[in-house]
């Protein structure tokens, strides 16, 4: 059977910078790697950072965005076809904004059930978690984190914290939201990730999590209805000034409330690349060696036409 593990996380948690790491451990165990992923909207920036750090390490497909019964058949189509080319492991990582129960019906659906086993659900948390999270970014961390075998706290710094304190906060802030939709689990110790820092040994034991039930009411909501996604396509603005940009719009209450932003653009000199990942908790930029001009912006009730106004140009169409 085909290992199947879902790599779940709210926006801009690090889902995609874990799994750098963790599928380079599968492969160097001699596993033969495929990884999926859907991005939130109908463009895969995600796709793009783990060939840059992957290469041909392992096979990367994408589920292009669309409603969601639409984009759980194209999910299957994938796993399909990457049971009958004789991937062993399979990595799945979802949207931010998803419902872990979907998957779990997928993967017990015929034919999948003949090829897969669930493997591990893996949820990271932003070490910064913010605490005001609306009710329904409350409800998807609950639904994520209430089947993880292993809750992974990422952009970890124990120089500037304590480990017990910060593990203590954590749990104290999602065994809250849990407690919200009447999930009886309770999360007991939670996993310090430092990029980078983790040997093999820390790899083969997440790489044993499991999974857990983590039964919970459910709301009637779902990606489309929750969640705004807005595209801004050829961006400019000055490298000099994009954190400062960035930080000013998350300050402003008359774009919406912004909950991630995320996208690529060019430096200084025209030629190369920088990705720019930011929540509310702060701005990461680091050159890249491809990107594509494009930016997203998720969040809640998004001004299209106020976003825009932050940046020198763009254009609303590739």
């Amino acid at each position: 059977m085909i290992k199947a593990d879902l790599v779940t996380g709210f926006l801009g948690s690090g889902k995609t910078t874990f799994i750098k790491e963790y599928a380079a451990f599968l492969v160097r165990k001699g596993h033969k790697v495929a990884i999926i992923v859907n991005d939130y909207g109908a463009i895969n920036v995600d796709r793009l950072l783990l060939e840059e750090a992957l290469g041909d390490m392992c096979h990367l497909e994408m589920v292009i965005g669309g409603d969601v019964d639409c984009a759980r058949r194209r999910l299957k189509t994938k796993l399909i076809a990457m049971a009958m080319s004789g991937y062993e492991h399979v990595i799945v990582e979802p949207s931010g904004i998803y419902d872990v129960d979907e998957f779990f019906d997928l993967i017990y659906d015929e034919p999948l059930d003949k090829w897969y086993e669930m493997g591990n659900v893996l949820t990271i948390v932003d070490a910064a978690l913010d605490p005001d999270m609306s009710l329904k970014s409350r409800y998807y961390l609950a639904s994520q984190v209430a089947k993880a075998g292993t809750v992974i706290i990422s952009k970890v710094d124990i120089t500037s914290v304590k480990p017990q304190v910060l593990k203590d906060r954590i749990k104290d802030y999602l065994n809250s939201c849990l407690g919200d939709f009447n999930c009886v689990r309770r999360i007991k110790d939670v996993y310090l990730w430092e990029r980078g820092h983790e040997n093999d040994s820390d790899f083969e034991a997440i790489s044993r999590s499991g999974y857990h039930s983590g039964e919970m009411v459910k709301l009637p909501i779902d990606e489309k209805s929750s969640f705004d996604s807005l595209f801004y396509f050829h961006v400019r603005s000055n490298p000099d000034m994009i954190e400062d940009t960035i930080t000013k719009m998350f300050d402003d209450g008359a774009l919406g409330h912004i909950l991630r932003l995320k996208g690529f653009l060019h430096d200084k000199t025209g030629e190369g690349w920088l990705e720019i990942n930011a929540t509310r908790q702060g701005v990461t930029i680091q050159p890249i060696s491809v990107g594509q001009e494009l930016f997203i912006v998720i969040g809640e009730n998004l001004n299209h036409e106020a976003i825009g106004s932050y940046w020198d140009d763009y254009r609303n169409t590739l």
